[in-house]
């Protein structure tokens, strides 16, 4: 019974990290409500299918594999730059494809060459614990966004209240003495959420795309990928600074779990390519590893990989029934948000353990200082400078996070390891 509740929790988590991406982007897209469950579908196949290889063949860490944030603001920045580059909007999906057939190539090569390793060692606990804590920073407001629904057109004040007691409910059961509780706080927060949403009358499911009972998700729903500069230049900075999400991510798991064996960042690499590929053929956006499975794991303190593996294997099995795939990707939204809120939380509390790891002297306190004040600095560019800038300049300059370990890492670097001098008179 607990395992069964465990993978369940496992999907439900899954699920509620993945689906508002497609959603997005969709209608972004102006895609049908048939056509965005038919894209729900889809990523919910690659996700699965990606996460059991990882599992089994690749890092071997019960990791979450989420749509790329940085993908994701590729899709949402070129829906909008499409027509200024004379491309109607599903022209530039096409484009968006070779760029994942791009990226795919280049980890696939990174990791069959064996570069991963020598990636990793760039990331010293300095960095890892800089990148945590803009990871909190970037994803609050989006978080608290989500909850109070403030960019929901059907937003009530019941719905908002809702969400606020999935919260509350959220962090009691987080820190109950109860072990059941505790282990089973994510489920049991989507359930009381979803459930209250549906009594209360404001429960929209998605329209369309549950005609048949059994489908299996379309190949090059897009059309075959097509070569456009600017994308691929832009598709390939982002391929670089993929890089420090799959390694953080790895890093952070890696911890919490503690597992036998050693994490192989080369299989994970080359699989990681593998998936840029299958996102290409069943035409869904990117993924990567996600970080804050770290938190979920120490929220619900089940570190085996047995009920990950089977949550998986759930949410790739709901692909394959079309039905099934929009009653879960009917979730809602603020709900989920309010679930995983604190699997956020928890990284804050794991940023400044790393920091300290790397050494609280001056040289650390002064590169992690210039590098939060960047990179947060950053999250506060308008859209309108940003929509300005060269198409392979701003998936950088708006992204805070990488924008603040990019320059965490050319710090250290650059500065050379302090001396320990001056001893006594800081004991004086």
């Amino acid at each position: 019974m607990r395992l069964f509740l465990s993978s369940c929790q496992w999907a439900m988590f899954i699920l509620a990290g993945t689906v508002v991406a497609p959603l997005a982007i969709g209608q972004a897209y102006g895609m049908t409500p048939g056509e965005i469950a038919d894209f729900v579908q889809r990523t919910f196949l690659v996700l699965g299918v990606v996460s059991l290889l990882q599992a089994l063949w690749g890092h071997r860490l019960p990791i979450m594999e989420g749509p790329a944030a940085l993908w994701w603001g590729v899709f949402l920045l070129f829906a909008s730059l499409g027509p200024a580059m004379g491309l109607e909007q599903r022209e530039v999906l096409p484009a968006l494809a070779m760029g994942l057939l791009a990226s795919g190539l280049i980890f696939i090569a990174a990791g069959a060459l064996g570069w991963m390793d020598s990636i990793r060692r760039l990331f010293s606990p300095t960095v890892i614990g800089t990148y945590f804590l803009l990871l909190v920073a970037q994803m609050s407001g989006p978080f608290l966004n989500g909850i109070f629904m403030t960019r929901d057109d059907g937003a009530t004040g019941t719905g908002i209240a809702i969400s606020l007691g999935t919260l509350v409910l959220t962090l009691v059961l987080a820190r109950s003495k109860i072990m059941l509780l505790r282990s089973y706080s994510v489920l049991i927060a989507i359930l009381f959420g979803w459930i209250l949403f549906v009594a209360a009358g404001i429960y929209h499911p998605i329209e369309g795309g549950a005609h048949t009972l059994l489908s299996f998700p379309e190949m090059m729903a897009w059309g075959w990928p097509q070569w456009n500069s600017g994308i691929i230049l832009t598709s390939l900075i982002v391929t670089l600074l993929l890089f420090s999400n799959l390694i953080a991510s790895l890093e952070a798991v890696e911890q919490v779990v503690q597992p036998k064996e050693e994490v192989n960042a080369n299989r994970s690499g080359f699989l990681m390519g593998v998936s840029q590929l299958l996102s290409t053929a069943f035409s869904t956006i990117g993924f990567v590893p996600l970080s804050y499975t770290a938190g979920f794991i120490l929220t619900t303190r089940i570190k085996d990989k047995l009920p990950f593996i089977l949550g998986s294997l759930a949410v790739m099995m709901m692909s394959f029934f079309p039905f099934v795939t929009v009653l879960f990707a009917s979730i809602p939204v603020s709900v989920g948000y309010a679930s995983v809120f604190l699997s956020f939380a928890n990284m804050l509390g794991m940023g400044i353990r790393e920091v300290s790891r790397g050494g609280l002297g001056e040289r650390q306190m002064f590169i992690v200082g210039v590098s939060l004040m960047c990179g947060t600095g950053t999250m506060f560019f308008p859209a309108t400078f940003l929509s300005v800038l060269p198409p392979y300049i701003s998936p950088l300059l708006s992204n805070g996070l990488l924008m603040g370990v990019l320059i965490c890492m050319v710090m250290e670097r650059l500065m050379q390891p302090e001396r320990i001098t001056a001893t006594k008179e800081w004991s004086q």
